[in-house]
């Protein structure tokens, strides 16, 4: 945790303000499940790593693991909702070649699954995977 003096706060709490006028304003406006537009997200990013992520996420009140994730640049690969899974063709491998192949499987619930396979054929992995995103697996 990052702890910042006295003037670097009064400093922060002058430059965020304005910020955390928009995402008031925002909040008021928003449907239920909308996200936080995606300018307020990079201003706030901008802030944290300045200030800190703690210091920024107590003053708006946004998620905290989301802005400690975009402060440090990590990027989030979007998740199919439930009902919509994505599927990836892989290319068909010759069968005098034995290869080995990690497949990691996630459903919309957030539920993950890694499987290895050493030879034998990808395709062989489609009845699990379609067990795994059936619902109420």
């Amino acid at each position: 945790m990052n702890i910042i003096s006295k003037a670097k706060r009064e400093e922060l709490v002058t430059k965020i303000e304005p910020l955390r006028q928009r995402i008031e304003t925002w909040r008021k406006t928003r449907t239920r499940t909308e996200h936080m537009p995606e300018p307020l997200w990079v201003e706030a990013t901008e802030l944290a790593k300045g200030y800190g992520v703690a210091a920024v996420q107590g003053i708006l009140r946004i998620d905290y693991s989301g802005l400690k994730r975009r402060a440090l640049g990590i990027r989030v690969v979007s998740r199919p909702k439930p009902g919509g899974a994505r599927f990836v063709e892989l290319p068909a491998l010759s069968p005098l070649r034995r290869a080995e192949h990690t497949i990691e499987l996630e459903d919309g619930a957030g539920r993950r699954m890694t499987v290895k396979v050493s030879g034998g054929s990808v395709a062989e992995l489609v009845p699990l995977a379609q067990a795994f995103w059936r619902p109420g697996a």
